[in-house]
């Protein structure tokens, strides 16, 4: 792992120019570097603003000084953020300078590093803090920003605390066992187990909904040959992404945008057109198209309006799952060959070139993937690691729930104890609590420097 008894620098704002850019300082050195980069000789003042001309190297700015006072600053050490022009020059001559004075160039994600190590966040609001500079839609901004404010941690530390509560009463009736002491009744064991088996299920169940909206839906355009899914997908694309043209079967393989719709980011997948066919190369781009649609978050299956149903229209217009569906009549500029009623009450009739339709399309897109915001609590499991680790908890947990039942409640007290450590290993992990410094490196190696 990185030293953490050293004094850090970093530009703290996104490369290139901007208006304003801060150079943060973090460490035991960050307050008499900052106050020889401003020529200040009287202490800083906590959390005051001070205006002060910087010397870098060979430049001179003006900027805006800020000193946090450890432990109440982002890292809990002493940091001094200087808010100069946003010239990629100058706060590479301030970085230089802070560090011909004995300061280190931070590496990736040492801050948030440092603040995750001092206590000030525990390991899932760090990687939330990533989250959220990532985020490109609203929906991803408050999932991280509600795992940075503590809401999934707590409903995690909640868990641990009743299985560690349950694990202690265990371990202290195997303590006593010729004495015939317990500190917990048999009858209590099985419905402490259901307890903790619930409360992990609803937050594992949330996992799904949560990957959505962290990586984005999978959204698959879908129909047969020339029914003007590439069209459509490059009108919500806002791109020219896909090969349009009268040629049946001119995409062969997967074509994929991304794209921010509503309050949702979403990759939107155009495949080719689902027939039979004797060419080697349109079957594979049909097994694609195939593997696609059974991978999808939503559905968008497109029809040509303007000439009759086939048979392989029909077939996977009929097409039924359990993600939602968008049912939709291409070329809508052109005489219609068959009523729209025919594919389903909620379909819509769409022109990609004249733009017919489309806000209705968006519109349907983002509801549907909005459609349980209303019902959503703010604790949503959207990391992959933390899903992987919860379903383990749950499976030993359900493991003990399950033996500890089929035997009637005569399961020894250290078998049940042996899952519940298990489950608690897991969910320490998920925390920090127990993170081997091979997984916090990778962890914090993704971050931006600066972060």
């Amino acid at each position: 792992m990185y030293p953490t008894d050293d004094t850090i620098v970093a530009v703290a704002t996104p490369p290139g120019h901007g208006g304003v850019g801060v150079v943060r300082l973090s460490g035991p050195g960050a307050a008499a570097i900052g106050g020889v980069m401003a020529a200040r000789s009287q202490p800083w003042s906590p959390r005051v603003v001070t205006r002060a001309r910087l010397e870098g190297a060979g430049l001179s700015a003006d900027a805006l000084v800020t000193f946090f006072q450890h432990p109440q600053s982002y890292t809990g050490e002493d940091v001094v953020e200087l808010s100069a022009h946003g010239s990629p020059v100058v706060l590479a001559a301030l970085v230089e300078r802070a560090v011909s004075l004995g300061a280190r160039q931070a590496r990736a994600g040492e801050f948030t590093l440092r603040a995750y190590l001092n206590g000030k966040l525990d390991l899932v609001q760090a990687e939330a803090a990533r989250d959220l500079v990532a985020a490109v839609s609203p929906a991803q901004a408050r999932a991280a920003f509600d795992q940075l404010e503590g809401t999934l941690s707590s409903a995690l530390h909640a868990i641990a605390a009743a299985i560690r509560e349950l694990e202690l009463k265990l371990e202290a009736s195997m303590d006593f066992p010729d004495e015939g002491y317990h500190f917990i009744d048999r009858g209590e064991v099985g419905p402490a187990l259901q307890a903790i088996l619930q409360e992990l299920s609803r937050l594992v169940a949330t996992g799904a909904r949560g990957r959505v909206v962290r990586d984005g839906a999978r959204i698959v355009i879908a129909g047969t040959p020339n029914a003007g899914k590439s069209s459509l997908f490059n009108a919500l694309v806002g791109a020219d992404r896909a090969i349009v043209a009268a040629t049946p079967g001119t995409t062969r393989d997967l074509v994929t945008a991304r794209v921010v719709l509503g309050d949702h980011a979403a990759e939107i997948v155009d495949t080719a057109g689902v027939r039979d066919s004797s060419d080697a190369v349109e079957q594979e781009g049909v097994r694609r198209a195939d593997a696609a649609i059974a991978h999808a978050d939503m559905l968008i299956l497109a029809a040509d309006g303007s000439r009759p149903l086939s048979d392989d229209d029909r077939r996977l217009l009929a097409r039924a799952g359990v993600v939602p569906v968008i049912r939709v009549a291409t070329k809508a500029d052109l005489a219609p060959a068959w009523p729209l009623e025919l594919m389903g009450p909620d379909a819509v009739a769409v022109s990609a070139h004249h733009g017919i339709g489309l806000a209705t399309v968006t519109a349907r897109i983002a509801t549907r993937l909005g459609a349980d915001r209303g019902r959503e609590d703010h604790v949503l499991l959207t990391n992959q690691r933390h899903r992987e680790l919860l379903a383990a908890a749950l499976a030993h947990i359900g493991h003990a729930a399950v033996a500890f039942e089929e035997s009637e409640g005569s399961l020894p007290e250290e078998f049940v104890a042996a899952d519940l450590q298990l489950a608690l290993a897991a969910l320490d992990e998920v925390t920090g609590r127990r993170t081997a410094d091979e997984l916090l490196h990778e962890i914090f190696a993704r971050f931006c420097i600066g972060k």
